[in-house]
């Protein structure tokens, strides 16, 4: 017995080696094939992950470089490049980092009058202010840190600039608030690299398939996102956290396909918070967020309605995002555009159906009119929610723009989007773009492909209704259908195209799966069509970067330079301004002077006030315009020549926009180019260059020696 259980062991020890020599082996024969040794993948994983990482960095710093010559320009002209709502945003970073400490830029910006002059707002409660509050506390600590041990952190040197300008003193180095807040705007867009390329891997199990995802990305380098452009926006800092959170739903999903009541564990109370902290972090970098979150519960309930996963996985993923959108709303002040969101109704009535209403009818119905019933029933409970308990209408203009899309419906407001041209229903060249790179034949050559592999699931157990769908994968549904989503968003407003394009790379990716290619091709025939496809795909990809990086040019605005500088030698520190969007948010960023109006369009009292500013481009009286303004409280309006003279042939000219909101003053003179060449009274001519003019609003009110005042 004793020989014959010793021979046993040995045997069993033999093949335990044999095993591990079968799996040495196999780790060195194919990177894909590596499950058998986790940590070699790992390893691999982070290393790539890092490389692109850097690459992309590299990249956009380069190309934002090349573009503006930030190197070679005065803190003035670097502010003026930061032009609307990126201007706006960066005024804080400024004056957080100005103040004599943290907590004095804090406590400033948080009793704020010089952004909606005459009120008094909590800026943090208005706007997603987290990365500016953020980056300006590492800087201050960088700044001490350098400085205790003395390290140089800028360089700075004198540049002759010709063309009769005086010359500027320009910084370069991480000691330069300029440049350590776009150094995070970098690492941020490096982020977004390694999340695409970690997704792809979680989903398509392969590490070709997460390396032709990253190539994907670099192809289409220009249609999937801003950041070389316009590194401020919210987008630059919230993107990464936004696929993180769609990753942590992807990887919840695939560990909770079978979860049920009888074994929900402290794991799932682990993913219901992790879930809820990275919705938070979206929620808290970018009002546009929510927007996206509501797509992603729509796909969710669209799954558990298909039983492609279980309530329990779904109630999961909606407490997850509540609690998220609870988190937000304490750090934000209760911030009402979010409080009275669509999102937030959405997962109201989601979790109220899911707990209330799903238990009454899943046991009475087949699963196909149960899943009708509970979507039209979400969907009644949301617009009762949205239109009759959350009554603000902070978000209407948002609503109104896919109004006007759809139908013939017009205003001022949803006019001021549809006609600037990100705004536009997505065009053929967006597409032509994702269709020479191969991109796009590649996502639907891995969509029929999964499709077919999944036909099986798909059996007919009577004349009218499908088995449930349990065993497909849902991640790889939850990213099918967030993808499907975003191409409908993409389709309409055109600016959205950089939510749908790294997402095609994701699914790209499954471009290497073997579970679903390599049984259908072999594996010769799908190296085969790899290589075409790569070969396809480097050498548009490479042009377009190419194109990107020979873009060399050298920012100035000597008008605009004109303009603030007036305003800083010969205006009050409490002069307050009125104009467009775009020129206040520079008012605001480099002269510090009181605004009446700004770039921020997410609240209702502040689109009227701007629809009341912008008045001066209509056809209405001077005079009448003059009490429009004067009850703002505005001193000095600055009108902008391109705005008054600008010609459209799609009705796009400001007066145009007014003539749709004005009908009784068709076809009158546009007040603001009687304001540019008469200048009427009560408004007298401060300040005029080639582009702007400054126009002062005098009192209506004259004295008389030996008479009362008597008003004109």
């Amino acid at each position: 017995m004793t020989i014959n259980r010793r021979n046993k062991n040995s045997n069993v020890s033999d093949k335990k080696m044999s095993s591990s020599k079968r799996e040495n082996k196999d780790c060195k024969v194919d990177v894909d094939d590596l499950s058998k040794c986790n940590w070699i993948r790992i390893v691999i994983v982070l290393i790539l992950g890092s490389a692109f990482s850097i690459l992309n960095r590299y990249h956009v710093a380069t190309v934002f470089e090349n573009s503006r010559h930030l190197s070679h320009l005065s803190n003035l002209e670097r502010e003026m490049s930061f032009r609307s709502e990126m201007g706006m945003y960066y005024s804080y970073y400024k004056r957080l980092v100005e103040s004599p400490s943290f907590f004095d830029g804090l406590h400033d910006i948080t009793h704020d009058n010089l952004t909606e002059y005459p009120s008094k707002i909590n800026t943090l409660e208005r706007f997603n202010l987290l990365p500016e509050v953020v980056i300006s506390g590492m800087y201050r600590v960088y700044n001490r840190l350098t400085a205790h041990f003395e390290i140089a952190t800028k360089e700075c040197w004198q540049v002759e600039r010709g063309s009769g300008l005086p010359p500027i003193i320009s910084c370069v180095g991480a000691g330069d608030p300029v440049y350590f807040y776009l150094e995070v705007a970098w690492a941020c867009a490096s982020f977004t690299t390694s999340l695409i390329f970690l997704y792809a891997f979680v989903l398509s199990d392969s590490i070709s398939g997460a390396c032709f995802a990253v190539l994907a990305f670099f192809s289409n380098h220009g249609e999937s996102t801003r950041v070389q452009w316009a590194p401020p926006l919210r987008e630059t800092f919230a993107y990464p956290f936004v696929l993180t959170q769609m990753l942590l739903v992807a990887v919840i999903l695939r560990q909770t396909k079978h979860v049920n009541e009888e074994n929900m564990s402290f794991r799932n109370s682990v993913l219901i918070v992790s879930l809820s902290i990275s919705t938070w972090l979206c929620l808290m970098l970018w009002q546009f967020s929510q927007f996206v979150l509501a797509t992603q519960t729509l796909a969710v309930l669209i799954m558990c309605n298909l039983t492609v996963i279980s309530k329990e996985s779904t109630l999961i993923i909606i407490l997850g995002q509540m609690l998220g959108v609870v988190q937000s709303l304490a750090a934000m002040f209760g911030n009402e555009l979010l409080l009275t969101s669509i999102f937030t109704c959405l997962l109201l009535s989601s979790i109220s159906t899911l707990i209330f209403v799903s238990p009454v009818v899943e046991k009475r119905w087949n699963f196909v009119v149960r899943g009708t019933f509970v979507m039209s029933f979400v969907t009644f409970l949301t617009l009762v929610l949205k239109t009759r308990v959350f009554t603000a209408n902070q978000d209407s203009h948002i609503l109104n723009i896919l109004k006007s899309k759809l139908t013939n419906f017009k205003d001022f407001h949803s006019l001021l989007y549809v006609c600037a041209p990100e705004f536009d229903f997505l065009g053929w060249e967006a597409v032509k773009n994702l269709n020479t790179t191969w991109l796009l034949p590649t996502c639907i050559l891995v969509f029929v492909v999964v499709l077919f592999n999944w036909l099986p699931l798909f059996e007919f157990y009577s004349k009218t209704h499908f088995r449930p769908l349990k065993n497909l994968e849902p991640d790889v549904v939850y990213t099918f259908l967030q993808c499907g989503m975003f191409a409908v968003m993409a389709g309409m407003v055109m600016r959205l195209k950089l939510f749908l394009t790294p997402h095609l790379c994701i699914v790209s990716a499954l471009i290497r799966s073997q579970k679903y290619f390599k049984n259908l091709f072999g594996t010769t025939a799908h190296w085969g069509l790899f290589t075409i496809i790569v070969g396809g795909m480097c050498a548009k990809g490479y042009s377009n970067l190419m194109t990107q990086r020979n873009v060399e040019g050298e920012y100035s605005n000597v008008s605009l330079e004109e303009l603030l500088m007036w305003i800083e030698s010969n205006t009050e520190r409490n002069a307050v301004f009125g104009g467009t969007m775009p020129i206040m948010a520079s008012v605001l960023l480099s002269t510090h002077r009181p605004i009446v109006n700004h770039p921020h369009y997410e609240d209702a009292k502040l689109r009227e006030r701007t629809k009341k500013v912008y008045s001066i481009y209509s056809r209405k009286p001077p005079e009448e315009v003059f009490k429009t303004l004067s009850s703002l409280g505005v001193e000095y309006v600055v009108l902008s020549r391109s705005w008054c003279y600008r010609e459209s042939s799609s009705g796009c000219k400001m007066s145009d926009l007014w003539d749709v909101e004005d009908p009784d003053n068709q076809g009158k003179p546009e007040v603001c180019k009687q304001l540019i060449s008469d200048t009427p009274l009560p408004f007298l001519r401060e300040f005029s260059n080639q582009e702007y003019t400054v126009l002062r609003l005098t009192t209506p009110y004259v004295e008389l020696k030996g008479v009362k005042q008597v008003t004109i």
